[in-house]
């Protein structure tokens, strides 16, 4: 409802400050990603429909493959196609709130890509992402958005 109100005070578009306020992610830490991924300008504004789709893919309904591809995206920090270490280091930081030292870091990050990097080239692609999230039971569960 505050969405409806924003685009209509815009008359096109949320903005991205007054759309990070909303209760859906005003506690996220990747409320910024989430808002860039799903406008269509990539600039974070969303129109109407942008919001409705990012309330589709993070519905419990929407099917893991969906959802895991936008969860690629979001943790592409950097938007090169592909997860490596440096966005693992985003990721858990974002995670834990910059709390953690760089060697603790670093020890994580070196784990899930033992884990997660299936062809041992220090990146995640989209389908080694997508692997690994069928395979994880929760996934559907916590990547959503209550409403």
């Amino acid at each position: 409802l505050l969405l409806c109100e924003a685009v209509v005070s815009t008359q096109s578009t949320g903005d991205y400050e007054e759309i990070i306020l909303l209760e859906e992610l005003r506690n996220n830490p990747f409320k910024d990603r989430i808002c860039k991924v799903f406008s269509d300008d990539h600039s974070g504004n969303m129109s109407f429909s942008d919001y409705l789709d990012m309330l589709s893919v993070m519905s419990l309904e929407a099917p893991k493959d969906l959802k895991s591809a936008y969860a690629f995206k979001i943790y592409d920090f950097n938007d090169d196609g592909m997860i490596d270490r440096t966005d693992l280091e985003e990721l858990v930081n974002r995670v834990t709130g910059d709390r953690m030292r760089t060697e603790d870091v670093d020890g994580i990050v070196d784990n899930i890509l033992k884990e997660c990097d299936l062809d041992e080239n220090e990146t995640i692609m989209a389908l080694e992402f997508e692997e690994i999230i069928q395979k994880s039971p929760d996934f559907t569960s916590n990547f959503f958005m209550e409403v």
